[in-house]
């Protein structure tokens, strides 16, 4: 990933804040938090397609073990 920020809008009281996540980081929302310019290369997407790949691959393989998530 880069170091480019990430901005959300969160809630807060009766308004909102914006939180800014670095790129690659977890999100507010529990998502992956992307940048336009990681969003735009494909190459940067498919490296982050194989990783969500892998980690659903490996927590798959846990639960079949009775582990759970990681």
């Amino acid at each position: 990933m880069c170091e480019n920020k990430v901005g959300f809008h969160v809630p807060r009281g009766y308004g909102y804040r914006e939180v800014f996540v670095r790129c690659g980081n977890t999100d507010p929302h529990g998502g992956r938090a992307i940048c336009q310019e990681c969003r735009k290369n494909r190459h940067t997407m498919r490296d982050i397609k194989n990783q969500e790949d892998n980690i659903a691959a490996d927590n798959a393989w846990a639960r079949s073990a009775n582990w759970g998530e990681f």
